[in-house]
């Protein structure tokens, strides 16, 4: 007692549709891609033995007049020959009073300065002019030779 599909397996068999072994190889093929769809995360190469540039802490925020002014220890760090640290990146957000009514948006903020370490590697230190009427905020990170950048500071903000 054959059933239909049995029945029309069977007739497939017979005129040839295993042949070659193509329904073996769609068969692995669609498991291996089921089993193995990407080959891990990918991202930039990092080496080993990376370790990331330090957070810049301290960040303090120094007003006179209209002219504000970012003042900061440099953080220390393990230089290596060809991973020092480079320099710093100032990040600002400017909200004007009148846009301040969303207590829980994110902030944003744009990079709007970068500071070359040089030879001053005691401390670091931004100056801008403000405009009346806003709402400024500041975060600082570190960036090495090789262009890694390290986590941003805590937030320094001043109402002008």
């Amino acid at each position: 007692m054959s059933t239909p599909m049995t029945q029309l397996g069977y007739q497939f068999y017979r005129s040839g549709g295993f042949k070659n072994g193509h329904i073996f190889c769609v068969v692995m093929l669609t498991a291996f891609m089921a089993l193995f769809p990407a080959c891990g995360k990918k991202g930039p190469p990092i080496p080993p033995t990376f370790v990331a540039p330090p957070v810049v802490k301290e960040l303090q925020l120094v007003l006179e007049n209209n002219i504000m002014t970012l003042q900061w220890p440099v953080p220390r760090w393990e230089e290596k020959e060809d991973n020092a640290l480079a320099g710093f990146y100032v990040y600002q957000s400017q909200i004007a009073f009148s846009d301040t009514g969303c207590e829980n948006c994110p902030v944003r903020f744009k990079k709007t300065a970068d500071i070359r370490i040089g030879n001053n590697k005691t401390d670091g230190s931004y100056e801008q002019r403000l405009e009346k009427g806003f709402r400024y905020s500041f975060k600082v990170s570190v960036y090495t030779d090789n262009g890694y950048e390290g986590e941003t500071s805590e937030i320094v903000t001043v109402d002008y």
